[in-house]
């Protein structure tokens, strides 16, 4: 069973796979300063465990996924800390529109 997977500052290219949704125990994924494209994947939202999602500094753009902002409900949630490149002076930009979907947007 994975249950971090710290990948931050690894020069990773491409998208994110779906397929991330099928580490169901994962409680930390850290990508942040890569550079990765493309969108956040739906399937990060069945991550039921994920305490901390760092994804600022890619090239990531598109909206946050409803599901992965739902883990970040105060009182059902796990997700504590959720970062992406959020703020409106980032390009590419990702919406985290969902009111305290993000806690952070860096850079």
């Amino acid at each position: 069973m994975l249950f971090q997977l710290d990948l931050n500052d690894n020069f990773l290219t491409g998208t994110i796979s779906q397929s991330i949704g099928n580490l169901q125990f994962l409680q930390l994924l850290q990508l942040q300063v890569n550079q990765l494209t493309g969108t956040i994947p739906e399937s990060m939202g069945q991550l039921t465990y994920l305490g901390v999602l760092e994804l600022f500094g890619n090239q990531l753009q598109g909206s946050m996924p409803p599901s992965v902002c739902q883990r970040r409900d105060i009182n059902n949630g796990s997700l504590s800390k959720l970062t992406a490149d959020c703020d409106l002076n980032d390009t590419p930009f990702v919406n985290c529109s969902v009111p305290d979907c993000c806690t952070d947007c860096p850079f």
